[in-house]
């Protein structure tokens, strides 16, 4: 997935924060996962930038992820507030995502 579109996705994310529980983020080289928080607002806390993004995954180390260390990020979210998502996240772009009970995984490599 292109930088420019990790933009594209994480303004959405910001936009629809009120619909999700949490996030999980899978990094290419680790093998556990983690917790990424979504701000949300963009204009207060900004953390994601052209390129990265800033103090958004738990864990150590912490700082900058340029988005081609993200192998997945897992939405929690039930029921209709799943679907709106969805239909968010396809009007700007098309993803991999995958639906399950926990909620909606959107891979960036796989």
């Amino acid at each position: 997935m292109s930088d420019a579109k990790w933009v594209r996705l994480l303004e959405a994310l910001v936009g629809i924060r009120s619909l999700f529980e949490f996030c999980k983020v899978k990094l290419v080289w680790d093998e556990s996962t983690r917790d990424m928080w979504i701000p949300s607002s963009s204009s207060f806390g900004f953390s994601y930038y052209r390129s990265s993004m800033e103090g958004m995954i738990s864990g150590t180390p912490r700082g900058f992820y340029k988005y081609k260390e993200v192998e997945w990020i897992e939405l929690s979210v039930e029921g209709e507030n799943a679907e709106s998502i969805v239909l968010k996240l396809k009007a700007i772009g098309n993803f991999e995502l995958e639906r399950s009970d926990k909620g909606i995984k959107l891979y960036a490599y796989r």
